[in-house]
């Protein structure tokens, strides 16, 4: 598609469930839409033009964009990295947790299992944080505009459901470390236990569970959508997964009196893992969706 197309000069058209804005569509003179998506706009991404009746269709994801890793230039790329970190780290004590036997040796210290807990969670919220500043910088509202705001270390964009997500999911990563740094705290006994580790990590893992559900509304513009040609689609669906995963890490994880149940100290750690290897996968599409940034013609 030429880059020399002419707009319309019709306003844009916000669209979004409820008070929301989840695209922002403006008519073209030829009679399509210019499409901007709250999350294609906040991954720096161009808008698409499509049909009319196509315009609130997740576009596919371009098969050259899927060879691509490197740009390091781009903010999106370093959410994408650091989640990965956090996703990695949080795999490896996870596997250790629940096949200590299959492990080095050395990584069958409760100790060390338990930093790199800790470290994972860090890149975690790094990634968190730089997601927040990436939704703050990239609201829908401003995509059709004439010109781009200005830089924005804060904001208050609740209408943004990418914005409320990142929020969201920086909460439950800041749990993450009070849960993890805590995890090494020795003598505590189970009621301590149940209110120093589990408790934000439950509440961290709800965090985490509510922001994909918040992302999957975004992606989707509602309640439903399937692009399984989609690197975003899958991203979604992929951290949905993790986040279901770790809420029954967590859930597995509780304290009871008494000597640990074996079964369930087990399943503690293998949904830890589960959910690892889904943020991390999840994570991983973040990259090429990144190289999906020209305007596409869904006609």
């Amino acid at each position: 598609m030429s880059k020399e197309r002419k707009q319309s000069t019709v306003a844009a058209t916000r669209h979004g469930p409820g008070l929301v804005v989840t695209r922002v569509t403006r008519a073209l003179e030829d009679g399509r839409h210019l499409v901007a998506t709250s999350r294609r706009h906040r991954k720096g991404l161009a808008a698409h033009v499509a049909a009319p009746e196509d315009s609130a269709r997740i576009p596919p994801t371009r098969s050259e964009a899927l060879r691509h890793f490197w740009a390091p230039t781009r903010l999106a790329w370093w959410v994408a990295v650091a989640f990965m970190l956090g996703s990695a780290l949080f795999a490896v004590g996870g596997w250790g947790a629940t096949w200590p036997a299959s492990t080095p040796s050395f990584m069958q210290s409760a100790s060390l299992l338990n930093w790199i807990f800790f470290l994972g969670s860090l890149f975690f919220t790094a990634a968190a944080y730089l997601q927040l500043l990436e939704a703050t910088n990239g609201d829908v509202v401003d995509a059709l505009a004439p010109e781009r705001p200005a830089w924005r270390w804060f904001g208050w964009k609740p209408h943004n459901l990418g914005w409320c997500a990142s929020v969201i999911q920086l909460v439950g990563t800041v749990f993450f470390n009070l849960n993890t740094a805590d995890a090494m705290l020795t003598g505590l006994d189970w009621e301590q236990q149940d209110l120093l580790i589990w408790t934000p990590n439950i509440l961290g893992c709800a965090c985490f569970l509510a922001s994909s559900g918040l992302a999957w509304v975004e992606l989707s513009g509602g309640a439903a959508s399937f692009a399984p040609r989609s690197a975003s689609w899958w991203s979604v669906i992929l951290n949905g997964l993790g986040s279901i995963a770790f809420q029954l890490s967590a859930v597995y994880a509780f304290v009871r009196p008494g000597t640990p149940d074996p079964s369930e100290l087990w399943l503690a750690g293998f949904w830890t893992f589960a959910g690892a290897l889904g943020f991390l996968f999840g994570s991983y599409l973040l990259i090429p969706e990144l190289f999906d940034g020209d305007a596409q013609d869904d006609s």
